[in-house]
């Protein structure tokens, strides 16, 4: 009897420890998951290559957000839609170069940024009257929706035409249906040769920014995530992911 009663024991105590390791294979496997909104055309930030989603946005999200913990979960949409998404609480991030401004802070919180950049005036290769941002009063400018871009070309006195993304607002730049474009200084470093539009960069780089990703003012997840990116700027990490794309660091 008293042996029938120790096997008895020794199984329980077997299927007993089984069962921990499966809780905590589940736990593993409910690992804290961050869905992510991105544009996933806007090279060499956040784009597709070979239909996987890569760039430098998502470069550096999918390496702090595995030293976070997080698993994260990417929603391609439209520029326009991305805010809207994050409202409706459809997503719970943003990873597309958002710019942190004192207006989006007001009702959207942000990680410590990852990029550092500043804004070019691009116009057709014959154009020679726009020489930089002064001379775009009265203009007719290509921008996204609900990019920063479109308010400084407002705020220039511009007219601001809307369009899907990037590509298309240099299609129209072209033939000149545009009298110029806004965007990155650094997507016009790497990116706007690789077009094979007939347009150029001109003037000086203005409005120097700050990017981070972008979330709902009551999100739980960016303290991890802002330790991850201190530690990737340390270690080097931020700099290698910038030395390829860019051939430089420019989170800082």
């Amino acid at each position: 009897m008293k042996k029938t009663l120790t096997s008895v024991l020794a199984i329980g105590a077997s299927v007993g420890l089984l069962a921990a390791c499966g809780n905590e294979t589940d736990s593993g496997a409910d690992e804290a998951v961050i869905t992510v909104g991105t544009e996933a055309t806007y090279p060499p930030f956040t784009y597709k290559e070979k239909g996987e989603l890569t760039g430098y946005d998502i470069d550096v999200l999918n390496e702090a957000a595995e030293r976070a913990g997080y698993k994260v979960e990417y929603e391609a949409m439209d520029f326009k839609g991305l805010v809207p998404a994050l409202d409706a609480e459809r997503i719970d991030m943003i990873a597309n170069q958002m710019s942190i401004t004192k207006e989006r802070k007001e009702n959207y919180a942000f990680s410590d940024p990852y990029a550092v950049s500043g804004a070019q005036v691009i116009v057709g290769s014959d154009n020679n009257d726009i020489q930089g941002i002064d001379d775009l009063d009265g203009k007719v400018v290509g921008s996204t929706q609900g990019s920063a871009y479109a308010q400084m070309a407002e705020e220039a006195g511009a007219e601001v035409k809307f369009y899907k993304g990037a590509n298309q607002v240099l299609q129209d730049l072209e033939v000149g249906r545009l009298d110029a474009a806004l965007n990155d200084r650094l997507f016009i470093l790497t990116e706007l040769e690789k077009t094979g539009y007939d347009v150029k960069a001109v003037g000086d780089i203005f409005n120097t920014s700050e990017a981070g990703f972008m979330t709902r003012q009551d999100s739980d997840v960016l303290d991890k995530l802002n330790d991850a990116l201190t530690e990737m700027k340390e270690d080097g990490t931020m700099k290698e992911i910038g030395e390829k794309y860019f051939g430089e660091d420019i989170s800082q």
